[in-house]
C-alpha cells in the first residue's frame, strides 16, 4: 500500500511539473497534437500506479521524452509556422458575409443543426446575421456577427466611456495579495492606511479588489452566530 502511494505522489508532481512547463494552452481547447500528447501523457503515467511490477522509471523516462517533443515542437513551429498545417488543421470558414459554405461543412462533417446551435449560443437568430464562422484550429467555432446584428459600442454611441480594467484580488479570506500589490505599485503600508480610513482589518475581510482606476469592490467576512 505505501509503495503505491509513493509511485503515485511522484507521478503526480511529475505530471505538475509536465503540465506546467507545457503551458497553459494544454488545460484548455487543444489542438491536434496537443490532444495526441495529452492521451500519451495519461495512458503512460497510469501504468506505474495501476501495476506494481512495472519500474517507475518506465514513465518517467517517457514522460520526459514527450515533454521535451511538445517543447522542441512548439519552437519549430514558431520559427516555421508553415509546417503547423502538418501537424494541426487550418481554420475553416463556414460562413462568409451570411452565406454558408456547404462544401466546406460537408468536408469537416459538421451539421447544420450544430452549426445553428453554435450560432444562437453567440446570440444570433439566425445564419444570416452571421459575418463570419470559423471554426478554428482548436476545434472552437467563433462566430463574428454583422454589424446590424450586434449590440452597440460605445463608438456607435458616441461615448467615451472610462477605462478602469479588471479587479485584482488584494485579500482573500484575511490572506493579502502581496504579488496584485505590487501588479498595481503598492505595498503593505498602503493598504493598512486604505484599511484603516474605512476602519477595517484583513483577517475581517473574505475578498477586497481593486482595478486599474483604484475602485474598490469588498466582502466582509460572515460571522458565526
Amino acid at each position: 500500500m505505501a509503495t503505491i502511494l509513493i509511485r503515485t505522489v511522484i507521478i503526480y508532481v511529475v505530471l505538475i511539473v509536465t503540465m506546467r512547463i507545457m503551458g497553459k494552452r494544454q488545460l484548455g481547447e487543444l489542438e491536434i497534437s496537443e490532444l495526441v500528447t495529452t492521451l500519451l501523457i495519461s495512458e503512460i503515467a497510469s501504468l506505474p500506479i495501476t501495476d506494481g511490477s512495472i519500474p517507475i522509471t518506465h514513465a518517467l523516462i517517457p514522460l520526459i521524452t514527450i515533454l521535451t517533443l511538445e517543447v522542441m515542437l512548439s519552437m519549430i513551429l514558431l520559427k516555421f509556422p508553415k509546417l503547423k498545417n502538418l501537424v494541426s488543421a487550418r481554420p475553416t470558414v463556414l460562413i462568409r458575409h451570411g452565406t454558408l459554405d456547404q462544401k466546406e461543412m460537408q468536408r469537416i462533417r459538421i451539421s447544420l443543426d450544430e452549426l445553428i446551435s453554435e450560432i444562437r449560443q453567440s446570440g444570433a437568430c439566425s445564419p444570416g446575421d452571421v459575418d463570419y464562422a470559423i471554426l478554428e484550429q482548436n476545434g472552437k467555432l467563433s462566430i463574428i456577427l454583422k454589424r446590424e446584428a450586434s449590440a452597440p459600442t460605445a463608438n456607435d454611441l458616441q461615448m467615451k466611456p472610462t477605462e478602469n480594467g479588471i479587479m485584482h484580488a488584494l485579500i482573500e479570506d484575511g490572506h493579502i495579495n502581496d504579488y496584485n500589490l505590487k501588479l498595481l505599485k503598492h505595498d503593505r503600508n498602503w493598504l493598512a492606511s486604505y484599511l484603516q480610513q474605512q476602519s477595517k482589518n484583513a483577517d475581517d475581510i473574505f475578498y477586497l479588489g481593486m482595478n486599474d482606476g483604484e475602485e474598490f469592490y469588498c466582502i466582509d467576512k460572515e460571522r458565526n452566530t
